[in-house]
């Protein structure tokens, strides 16, 4: 049996609207409920934050609140008007992306969770963990990345 929840990670970035192709193509060929989720990773206070202005540093936190509300609705409104699918929520989280992620889909009981991924280069992957890999390491729910691979029509030899 399908999953009945697939929960898809968005950013705004090009590798994300891979995945959200996918997502919804994959729930509404299965009948699953999609849920779309953002994470607006969080900075960490630096030392010299004292020096700027009073009034810019009170104000980022909502700026950012802002942008990453924006980011969520504007693929909302895409999978809706663009893409034709439906989706059954949306969420909005602060803090470090994979961990928000992986608590989230155990929190909703996620069957899939889809990011958008990229190929990496050796070089990279043993240095640095990209999302995926991070959201893989901290749950036990199935991780489908979507990279540019899956748009590209390759002929089916018969």
């Amino acid at each position: 049996m399908f999953p009945t929840r697939i929960l898809v990670a968005v950013d705004g970035f090009r590798e994300t609207s891979w995945a959200v192709r996918a997502a919804v193509e994959l729930a509404s060929g299965t009948g699953s409920e999609l849920h779309v989720v953002h994470v607006v990773p969080t900075v960490p206070e630096l030392p010299y934050l004292h020096l700027a202005a009073k009034e810019r540093v009170e104000d980022f936190p909502e700026w950012r609140r802002i942008k990453g509300l924006e980011v969520l609705d504007e693929q909302v409104r895409r999978i809706g008007e663009d893409l034709g699918g439906t989706v059954a929520a949306s969420y909005y989280r602060e803090g470090k992306p994979g961990k928000e992620i992986a608590f989230l889909g155990e929190e909703i009981d996620a069957g899939l969770i889809m990011v958008g991924g990229r190929r990496q280069a050796p070089f990279e992957r043993i240095f640095g963990a990209n999302l995926a890999e991070k959201i893989f390491r901290r749950t036990d729910r199935p991780v489908l990345i979507v990279d540019d691979r899956g748009s590209q029509s390759l002929p089916v030899p018969r």
